[in-house]
């Protein structure tokens, strides 16, 4: 099972894998969407997990910042 994490650290972890990365609002609302991977607990929080990035940066269509 991999860590996971509050929606609130995707922005920080994707530019730190070296993806370009939209605002947390954009995140929360795909997030919402279901276009990403990302579990709501039961007191509503949402979280990914840190090995879903590269499907994440995929889903959301994002660049790698060194290319």
């Amino acid at each position: 099972m991999h860590d996971t994490y509050p929606l609130t650290a995707l922005p920080r972890a994707l530019i730190e894998a070296g993806y370009d990365t939209p605002t947390y609002r954009a995140l929360y609302e795909a997030a919402l969407s279901a276009r990403f991977p990302a579990k709501q607990s039961a007191t509503g929080r949402w979280t990914f997990c840190l090995g879903d990035l590269p499907q994440i940066a995929e889903a959301m269509r994002l660049s790698d910042i060194a290319a």
